[in-house]
């Protein structure tokens, strides 16, 4: 593969494997390059042959959808591994303890493996320049941890929509895009860029944690490709890659490099399948049946739509299929993922979404889903790898506590915290089953507030100012009922909380 306004060669995508260092200094040797470009070549060097192969224009826009959802499904299983990774394999502290050259080596198997899933992900390494140099990743562990902290989800669920990798370049590109009039092939072109870079990044992160926390790498399923439906080749025409490989290889290197590719796409094609157009199933076709076509877009449009069943076929007709069966399609009718599949059977989540620019920490991500799996908990507690849960019998300091968590969880309000904090250590300061150094240091995490020792400390000082000693999350509870509270939940109110 070549590209336009760099007359190189990109590394054979069969060598990621193969030969991962020598696959990726060949990558780093380009990126030098590609780095000093504006992004106007590169979407340019997508749009130009996009509007001149209108046989490929159609398939492009679907391929395109497919990888949105895609994108969805990829960055919710990335969320539910690296929550579970945060929570139980203490995650983040040991990848940053961790060894620059240990970092660099699991990191170097998660670009290896994300750059060999599929073609289109691997050439889209050149859309992410320095940011997936094996250097850049490795030399200090918060850069991986913030690649992660900007796609995982507020929840362990499939979202409407991907969450796309801010770049200040990318991002002012985009705003210059929207000022002016693009038209369908300027505005698919850097879409696709988008997302791929961000499908990227999120595969390498994924592969990269597995490694490091020494689990399974991801399985992706990778849809086969239809030749005949997609003339054409992304980013350049077959004419002009030959031409670049002659030049650097010459003919006869060129040849055999043209047979090796040819191998090499046969062996992958091997291991791909198709898979029901169905969002809400996406079954595999394992090849005891054929899965029927849309015979209306394959008649009109020679379009491959596949469903595994009359069922399937039906259902994804009024949210999705209808409105591009049969029909040329447009960008504007691909720009969005088909609308997520709701799960059955699950619970109203107790905590509700984040508000404004508050961004929620992995750690609290994963203290809200906890909370919304099981209603009746007010807060869950670790120390080390046990959970202890929390519930608040009293119904008036309940009703209170989960008004405060609301505001703490959803604004990441301080005050919030510090009251929720001090509450949650008072409440358990004589219980031998909750360690206070350690909830603190819990609670820090996950609203990444260093300075809440001393916020609690303020909070203690309001107690004990209270001419009724009532905690400050308590301090509109009537007398009676806050003596009514102590009894029934044995508490002592001259004990004096002291981090």
């Amino acid at each position: 593969m070549a590209f336009a306004a760099v007359p190189v060669m990109f590394p054979q995508m069969q060598d990621a494997l193969t030969q991962p260092e020598r696959w990726n200094s060949n990558w780093e040797n380009i990126t030098r390059n590609i780095d000093r470009l504006e992004p106007s070549v590169l979407v340019d060097s997508l749009a130009v042959p996009f509007a001149a192969q209108p046989l490929r224009r159609d398939a492009s826009l679907l391929e395109h959808q497919g990888i949105l959802s895609n994108l969805c499904r990829t960055q919710a299983l990335l969320t539910g591994a690296a929550l579970t990774y945060f929570a139980d394999a203490n995650l983040e502290e040991r990848w940053m303890k961790a060894d620059p050259d240990l970092r660099g080596k699991h990191i170097l198997i998660g670009l290896s493996n994300a750059c060999s899933i599929a073609r289109n992900l691997h050439d889209a390494r050149v859309y992410c320049g320095r940011e997936l140099t094996l250097s850049h990743l490795r030399s200090d562990g918060r850069t991986v941890l913030d690649l992660l902290n900007a796609v995982i989800l507020p929840e362990v669920a499939m979202p409407k929509e991907p969450k796309l990798i801010p770049h200040s370049a990318w991002d002012a590109f985009a705003a210059a895009q929207a000022r002016g009039s693009p038209n369908d092939s300027e505005k698919y072109a850097l879409a696709s860029i988008l997302t791929l870079r961000t499908k990227l990044i999120c595969h390498v992160i994924h592969a990269t944690l597995n490694s490091f926390i020494g689990v399974e790498l991801p399985k992706v399923a990778v849809a086969k490709y239809n030749k005949k439906n997609n003339p054409g080749e992304p980013f350049l025409g077959r004419e002009f890659g030959q031409s670049v490989a002659e030049n650097m290889l010459g003919v006869a290197g060129a040849k055999a490099q043209a047979k090796e590719n040819k191998a090499a796409w046969k062996e992958r094609q091997r291991g791909r399948t198709e898979y029901c157009s169905y969002g809400g199933c996406s079954k595999a076709n394992d090849g005891s049946a054929k899965f029927a076509r849309c015979k209306t877009c394959w008649d009109n449009m020679q379009r491959e739509i596949l469903y595994c069943s009359t069922e399937c076929q039906k259902a994804d007709w009024k949210p999705h299929h209808k409105s591009i069966c049969g029909k040329p399609l447009t960008f504007e009718a691909v720009s969005k993922p088909p609308p997520p599949i709701p799960p059955r059977s699950m619970p109203a989540p107790q905590i509700g979404p984040a508000v404004g620019d508050h961004k929620r920490s992995p750690s609290l991500i994963v203290q809200i889903a906890r909370l919304n799996l099981n209603p009746k908990l007010d807060y869950v507690t670790r120390i080390g790898t046990e959970e202890t849960n929390l519930d608040f019998p009293d119904p008036e300091a309940q009703a209170l506590f989960r008004q405060c968590r609301e505001k703490a969880m959803t604004t990441g309000d301080k005050q919030s915290i510090a009251i929720m904090a001090h509450f949650i250590c008072w409440m358990t300061l004589d219980n031998p089953r909750f360690q206070i150094a350690a909830i603190v240091e819990q609670l820090k995490k996950e609203y990444v507030f260093d300075e809440l020792p001393r916020a609690i400390h303020e909070m203690q000082q309001r107690q004990n100012k209270d001419p009724f000693r009532r905690p400050p999350l308590l301090a509109r509870m009537s007398p009676q009922n806050w003596v009514n509270f102590c009894k029934g939940m044995n508490v002592n109110r001259q004990v004096v909380l002291e981090l």
